[in-house]
């Protein structure tokens, strides 16, 4: 029988770098996925801000006292 990996499990990868004379080379992400990383992190600091904006807002004035009714002149 065959030796197969199981289902699920990753194979097992050599920890050598493909080029050795290019590991202090590193080409970064590209362009598009970090824009969309830049997007999703304004997203959720714009969702925080959001949630704690109605805490650092200062309350309303208060109830208004009804006027007393001036008496009627007879």
């Amino acid at each position: 029988m065959r030796n197969r990996p199981r289902p699920g499990k990753a194979p097992i990868r050599s920890i050598e770098p493909l080029d050795p004379e290019g590991w202090d080379r590193d080409p970064g992400r590209p362009l598009g996925l970090r824009l969309l990383a830049l997007l999703g992190a304004l997203s959720f600091l714009a969702l925080g801000i959001s949630s704690l904006l109605p805490m650092l807002q200062r309350p309303g004035p208060g109830p208004q006292r009804p006027e007393p009714m001036s008496k009627p002149i007879v």
